[in-house]
């Protein structure tokens, strides 16, 4: 077999675009093809000759191969991706050896863990030159229900987590701040992680682009009720929760002794170390940090403010119905443009 000669070919998208060798795992077969002739008299063994020429050698040796294969992500998940196995002669052997295609067979597994095998081939690099060699195309299509399950459908909970503060009592306009800046933050943090998870690339991909707009819809959310508050103006005698303390606003000073009312004038009545002058009597069970006694006190808040009708009513129709309307449209657009290009055949590749 040392004495054999073997066709060089190279694998050219290998790391050291590795060759074929010959090992003690390499087997040559001989088949038995022309006619022979007998060993002359004066040879003390009989033999059949064979004529070189007339019958074929075949080599046969399994490789084990790591390829280099550039994976275009701009589709993520909904990507499909094409490798190739370059096989290609040497300059020098080319003009006494070519390489010719025959069959494929795929006896692993075509589901993967991340990618199920869709199609492969056998055939040139160029059918006008066929010197250039061979390749071996693999489509490989990706398996996305674990990205819908750990990505796509946590985000889907907290957009609609987000839409419900819509309907949130305008008391509790604090929550709705809180719940939307959580919301918010819980998203950055999902976008960082998939995003470590995937290789660095300069360009956005598809899942960029949905959790982008999904940051997008609970900071929108913040603007629009800021917005919506800043229109209910102060009224007359309006009671305030301050850090456990109720106190009432009004534009004018009381001359009411009661002790169970403070009035104040505007908002700078406590000092840094958020004691009350003495100067201004006040009710101690007034001050209170209850719970119960904090949302009633809210409830009285904006019962009694005076509001913008227009830009409420605006808000409102934004938040419970432009908004939501805005999502479903991206949400269909955005699948469907990712969808069909999952799903699609494209057979430019296989002609």
């Amino acid at each position: 077999m040392e004495k054999i000669w073997i066709p060089f070919v190279v694998f050219e998208n290998t790391q050291d675009n590795e060759a074929t060798i010959v090992s003690r795992n390499s087997e040559v077969t001989i088949y038995r093809e022309g006619n022979f002739v007998r060993s002359p008299p004066e040879v003390l063994e009989e033999r059949n000759i064979f004529d070189g020429n007339e019958n074929k050698l075949e080599f046969q040796e399994v490789y084990t191969k790591t390829f280099k294969c550039e994976y275009q992500l701009q589709m993520y998940p909904f990507d499909t991706q094409i490798c190739k196995v370059l096989l290609t002669v040497r300059g020098s052997e080319k003009s006494v050896m070519e390489i010719t295609p025959d069959s494929i067979l795929m006896e692993g597994e075509t589901v993967l863990t991340q990618y199920i095998l869709t199609y492969w081939k056998l055939d040139y690099v160029n059918s006008t030159l066929p010197e250039a060699g061979v390749s071996i195309m693999i489509v490989l299509k990706r398996r996305i229900m674990n990205e819908i399950l750990t990505t796509y459908l946590p985000s889907v909970l907290i957009l609609i987590i987000v839409y419900v503060t819509n309907y949130f009592k305008p008391f509790f306009f604090e929550a709705v701040v809180t719940v939307n800046l959580t919301s918010l933050l819980v998203l950055t943090t999902l976008f960082i992680s998939v995003s470590d998870s995937l290789p660095p690339t300069a360009y956005v991909k598809l899942i960029d682009i949905w959790l982008i707009f999904s940051q997008v819809i609970p900071f929108f959310e913040v603007l629009l009720h800021t917005f919506m508050d800043s229109k209910r103006k102060d009224g007359q005698d309006r009671e305030i929760n301050h850090h456990g303390k109720m106190i009432k606003v009004g534009k004018k000073e009381s001359t009411n002794n009661d002790s169970n009312v403070l009035f104040v004038r505007e908002k700078s009545f406590l000092l840094k170390d958020g004691k009350i002058p003495k100067s201004i009597p006040f009710d101690p069970e007034l001050i209170a940090r209850n719970e119960k006694e904090e949302l009633e006190a809210r409830q009285k808040f904006y019962s009694k403010v005076d509001i913008d009708i227009y830009w409420i009513q605006f808000g409102e129709i934004t938040g419970k119905l432009l908004l939501p309307l805005f999502i479903i449209i991206f949400t269909i657009v955005y699948w469907s443009f990712g969808l069909y290009h999952y799903f699609k055949e494209d057979y430019s590749f296989k002609i």
